[in-house]
């Protein structure tokens, strides 16, 4: 198993532009990430006070992995900037006891205020 870790410094850009890429994430990327092959898990995160975005992957294998990379990432295209880019092979994976019923209804893309659809999950 591989993980890749895209984080993209959005510093020099408006402080609005986490907002819209949280829209993005429940409009499209979200979706489009549903059937990929070799895809195990995506997480997208931020930081908003550091300007930061990001996502994290699980792939079943490194081909799969950099099958992404060899793609234009949305995010590059609609901020102007790159990624920087860490690949990992995986040691370990665990899941503790947790309450969550539906992890993949968390999220900040899924709160009211950020515009989602909340039926396109």
């Amino acid at each position: 198993m591989h993980a890749l870790l895209l984080t993209w410094d959005l510093s020099a850009r408006k402080p609005e532009v986490i907002s819209a890429l949280r829209k993005y994430v429940a409009s499209e990327s979200w979706g489009r990430y549903r059937d990929v092959p070799g895809l195990v898990e995506k997480t997208w995160f931020s930081d908003e006070k550091a300007m930061l975005f990001g996502a994290f992957y699980l792939w079943e294998t490194a081909i799969a992995l950099e099958r992404e990379l060899a793609d234009p990432h949305s995010i590059e295209e609609l901020t102007g900037v790159k990624p920087t880019v860490h690949r990992f092979e995986v040691e370990a994976i665990q899941e503790g006891e947790h309450q969550t019923d539906n992890r993949f209804a968390a999220g900040k893309a899924w709160s009211p205020d950020a515009g989602a659809l909340l039926t396109s999950r």
